[in-house]
């Protein structure tokens, strides 16, 4: 079996580990960690770890992925830090090896929400699409609710680029607000205060949806679904997942796979619905690898390695999920015994 060398960026957060989880069970993997500081918890899961640069120096960073790719003869890297998207879209093409981002002819439509939605208009997938309007101030905004949400309870705000639980928002009345912070809701937010915060960055208010929510990965290659493993959101804390269960629902395996046939023709990409009274409306798309897919790794669907095998190894497999996998999340310490501290007093 061919051995093969891997680099994975982010070590220290829940994307990259539960990557190095998939990539861990396979004995053909060499695996090199790569994050701004020597220690992390991810540590652990790599053969070799090495310190780079943050991307905010992308001039420095760039220098570095290369650099490790020549010196260790690198297969691929999977880039797991949502920050990292732009820079290697810039320079993918310049490094020896396969880059485990989505292929597409319009990367913007997979990084921006409003241009998402626009793209899938288009070409006709808007049963997919809530009802959504662009804004930028926040005179538009209470125009937009005004207009078209007038009488609701509740309009969610997100930044057109967030991801995970950044930049999002649960606008309602004062009355509804002081109630929901009895209640310990922190992501709902009086709309008079959220007008008097409103920044520069370009948002979309979004009708409120309450149903259940589903995460979907799929994986692609040449064009076509190769798997669809949606997920119900059972638990969620600041955007990750703690407990959810692999379902097949066949109504999600066709949304999602007509939404990725339609945005790109390779490689893995995340969708996240919510159930409503007209059908499943997507609300995020995640344009890498996500924390909650080791979820799929636990039924079956190792999709880092699949990604290996479709693009390095040219191996092309079948994968059957193992249905009703449920995941529960807990935290677990990692105890590292250091010879010295800088802060110990000695005597």
């Amino acid at each position: 079996m061919r051995q093969l060398r891997v680099v994975v960026t982010g070590i220290g957060g829940p994307t990259a580990q539960g990557v190095l989880r998939g990539l861990q069970e396979r004995q053909n993997v060499y695996i090199i960690g790569a994050d701004r500081r020597s220690v992390t918890t991810g540590n652990q899961f790599c053969d070799k770890v090495v310190k780079i640069p943050r991307y905010t120096k992308p001039d420095e960073y760039k220098k570095a992925i290369q650099d490790i790719i020549a010196e260790e003869r690198i297969d691929a890297i999977f880039p797991c830090l949502h920050e990292e998207i732009d820079l290697f879209r810039e320079f993918r093409d310049e490094l020896n090896a396969a880059v485990a981002l989505p292929v597409c002819e319009d990367f913007d439509a997979l990084m921006d929400k409003e241009k998402s939605y626009e793209y899938l208009a288009k070409r006709g997938l808007d049963r997919y699409i809530p009802k959504y309007f662009g804004y930028n101030t926040a005179e538009e905004l209470r125009e937009i609710m005004s207009q078209f949400f007038p009488g609701e309870k509740y309009v969610v705000s997100k930044n057109i680029s967030g991801y995970g639980a950044m930049g999002f928002a649960i606008l309602t009345d004062r009355q509804n607000f002081l109630k929901a912070l009895k209640e310990g809701k922190p992501k709902v937010v009086n709309i008079d205060d959220f007008c008097e915060i409103q920044d520069d960055n370009r948002k979309i208010a979004m009708e409120y949806m309450g149903g259940m929510e589903f995460s979907v990965d799929v994986f692609v290659y040449d064009g076509k679904v190769i798997v669809s493993v949606p997920r119900e959101r059972t638990g969620v804390s600041s955007g990750i997942v703690l407990d959810g269960l692999v379902v097949e629902n066949k109504e999600l395996i066709q949304a999602s796979t007509e939404i990725a046939e339609c945005l790109i023709t390779e490689g893995f990409i995340n969708f996240q619905f919510i159930t409503t009274d007209d059908g499943y409306k997507l609300t995020d798309v995640n344009a890498r690898f996500c924390g909650s897919q080791v979820m799929s790794l636990g039924a079956g669907v190792n999709f880092p390695y699949l990604f290996l095998q479709y693009k390095i190894l040219n191996e092309k497999v079948t994968v059957h999920p193992r249905w009703n996998t449920r995941m529960l999340r807990f935290r677990e310490p990692l105890f590292i015994y250091e010879e010295s501290h800088a802060g110990t007093n000695k005597a």
